[in-house]
């Protein structure tokens, strides 16, 4: 396995097909070289290897001269997270370099964070996001999301990717629960005088697969106004690769054979929900 680099001016191939949208990268270090996506599911295992393949001969890369691989490892479409994971793990066993894998849940909170800041620069740079919350929702069917929450921090920068602090781990949760859990945030966030208080969460942001629970999300918006906000957004690998460099420089990646995709589950408690739910409505049929 390649040593760590002295010098950060690293090559790196990145890559997601957790969702719907195949998304790869090339870096050099934490700029873009070049970036595609492709909105085709069912044909990422088809279109993934040679899409890699062309990115790299655009650009006159070889095997060789990549010296990281990093990819997204779910959660997401349990199909879609073990094609990114098994093509990175063969590339980076062909050339001999380093494989880091990173949760595609936290470069989607990334991709919708600096959405946000281009399109709503008032909102994001101005008033600042400090303090707020961020959920990146991939759907999971049934009312189901696959998420984790993110708070903002400043603005400063840090190999590209400083400001979204992890507070959960990455799971799968019922959208209403969640809706409960934020709208208990954002009441206890105001005191008796409608002030806000200290170290109270002041917005949430929902990124990411936003639209199959808008219905919820409008009726939070209906008794929180722009404390709630939803951006539409899809899965940037710029994001995974930049995760991966910082897990890179910090010395937090493991044996290329050791990584493995994260499918994740319901946590018991809405499991049991889930399943009370769907037996009132199989009894209301």
């Amino acid at each position: 396995m390649a040593e760590q680099q002295g010098i950060h001016n690293e090559q790196v191939l990145a890559l997601d097909t957790a969702t719907a949208m195949m998304t790869v990268a090339l870096l050099r270090q934490e700029q873009v070289v070049c970036e595609h996506e492709s909105q085709a599911e069912r044909n990422h295992s088809i279109m993934l290897v040679p899409a890699i393949q062309s990115m790299m001969k655009e650009q006159g890369w070889t095997g060789n001269e990549v010296d990281l691989v990093t990819v997204g490892v779910g959660p997401g479409s349990y199909t879609g997270v073990r094609i990114a994971v098994t093509a990175a793990k063969t590339m980076a066993w062909a050339w001999r370099k380093p494989v880091i894998g990173v949760s595609s849940l936290h470069a989607l909170a990334l991709s919708g964070v600096e959405l946000c800041c281009k399109e709503r620069s008032q909102q994001c740079a101005g008033q600042g996001m400090t303090g707020d919350w961020i959920f990146p929702l991939m759907d999971a069917r049934r009312g189901q999301v696959y998420t984790a929450r993110f708070a903002a921090r400043d603005r400063a920068t840090e190999n590209g990717c400083p400001y979204v602090q992890r507070e959960q781990e990455d799971g799968i949760r019922l959208f209403s629960q969640l809706a409960e859990e934020t709208e208990q945030a954002l009441r206890e966030s105001v005191g008796e005088q409608g002030t806000k208080l200290a170290h109270s969460v002041k917005r949430v942001w929902f990124v990411g697969e936003v639209d199959p629970q808008r219905e919820a999300i409008e009726a939070l918006q209906a008794q929180f106004g722009e404390r709630i906000q939803a951006v539409a957004c899809t899965m940037k690998s710029h994001w995974i690769g930049r995760l991966g460099l910082q897990a890179w420089h910090s010395g937090e990646w493991t044996d290329t054979h050791r990584i493995e995709p994260n499918y994740t589950q319901l946590a018991e408690a809405e499991a049991k929900l889930l399943a009370k739910e769907q037996a009132a409505a199989r009894a209301n049929k």
